[in-house]
């Protein structure tokens, strides 16, 4: 079922504008398919107030994403929203038969997005219909990721998948050794990702073959930051790792205060990451030295976005904080009074985030 809000004959013409750039535009969980973490483009100073807020009124875990003048979000009540990204007008709403707690891709005009219900759904980005849709054998925790004419998701059936971006066919499925709540990220032709089962896996993109993989000492819920050399993933050992990319070979191990459930952000020269011990880390890349920390008042499971100068992260305390991305001083923090388990992300000129109870925020 999907819901379309109604229009003055203005704003149409104003979607349709939109709607065009979407059209050709690839925007995921992350940032990109690599889920570096790394937003170009500009920063925001402290925000004297929001610049619009929606309350949808259902708990959620899920992050957005932005593309085309849109911010697509899912809620716990099975409700994918497409929301003007200019003032949160609701565009339009899906709805799903389960929990939507992974972010959408957005790709040539679809949105593409995972449910508890076991489904993987195409849809239109301009109207919400239904393009395709693929039934996996359990849950969908994990955010879809696109390249090329393919789309990679894991499912807690144990397997990832690669479908078809067009039809939603399978072409190939990896079964591993326990749920996959891990979001694929892809480069070198490669698909990496973790597994509930402790290992971080290295596939072949076109085969689905495995290439290697590497045992950390417990699940893997968090989703891999790659790139043409490492990958920087954590797991609930308490522990983040970085890895040779092409070997699956451990370069160096930093060892936090509790579970790494968050993503990290790869940069040139560091592996920025936030721990449930409350602590966000910046190590240095090459060493595994830690550069500095910055202490929140609750666990994080929010990953951190990072822009030229700033490092952005939710908390479990209920606020967002905005980082030196060079010394990790605070610069200021925007209160919600809710907890924020979502990622937030950077997108012309605005920062999008939202809280558990399903609040979305646009601030600049």
């Amino acid at each position: 079922m999907v819901r379309t809000r109604a229009r003055t004959g203005a704003i149409v013409l104003m979607m349709g504008a939109l709607l065009a750039g979407c059209a050709g535009e690839r925007v995921m969980y992350r940032a990109g398919p690599e889920h570096t973490g790394v937003f170009e483009g500009g920063d925001v100073s402290a925000p004297q107030s929001a610049a619009w807020t929606l309350a949808t009124g259902d708990k959620s875990y899920s992050s957005p994403v932005v593309a085309g003048g849109r911010v697509f979000y899912g809620t716990n009540a099975g409700t994918l929203y497409a929301l003007s990204s200019d003032n949160g007008d609701i565009l339009w709403t899906g709805n799903t038969r389960g929990n939507i707690e992974a972010a959408p891709a957005v790709a040539d005009g679809k949105v593409i997005y995972g449910s508890w219900d076991g489904y993987v759904r195409a849809a239109n980005a301009d109207n919400g219909q239904k393009v395709w849709d693929y039934e996996t054998g359990g849950r969908v925790y994990s955010s879809p990721t696109v390249v090329g004419n393919r789309v990679y998701v894991g499912s807690a059936d144990g397997k990832v998948y690669a479908l078809d971006r067009k039809t939603g066919d399978r072409v190939w499925q990896f079964k591993t050794g326990d749920r996959v709540y891990s979001s694929p990220a892809v480069a070198n032709g490669h698909v990496y990702v973790g597994s509930l089962d402790g290992n971080v896996y290295a596939l072949d993109a076109e085969s689905g073959e495995e290439i290697w993989r590497f045992a950390t000492g417990k699940p893997v819920f968090a989703s891999p930051a790659v790139d043409d050399q490492v990958v920087a993933i954590g797991s609930y050992d308490k522990s983040m790792y970085l890895i040779d990319a092409r070997t699956g070979g451990e370069l160096w191990r930093f060892r936090t205060g509790n579970r790494v459930f968050a993503s990290a952000a790869l940069t040139d020269d560091a592996v920025v990451f936030a721990s449930t011990d409350g602590y966000v880390y910046s190590v240095a890349r090459h060493t595994g030295v830690k550069k500095w920390e910055f202490r929140t008042q609750d666990k994080v499971y929010s990953s951190p976005a990072v822009t030229p100068e700033h490092v952005f992260v939710g908390s479990t305390d209920g606020r967002l904080y905005a980082l030196s991305r060079t010394s990790g001083e605070k610069q200021w923090q925007y209160d919600t009074g809710r907890p924020i388990y979502a990622s937030p992300v950077f997108k012309d000129g605005r920062l999008f985030f939202a809280d558990v109870k399903g609040t979305v925020y646009a601030i600049d």
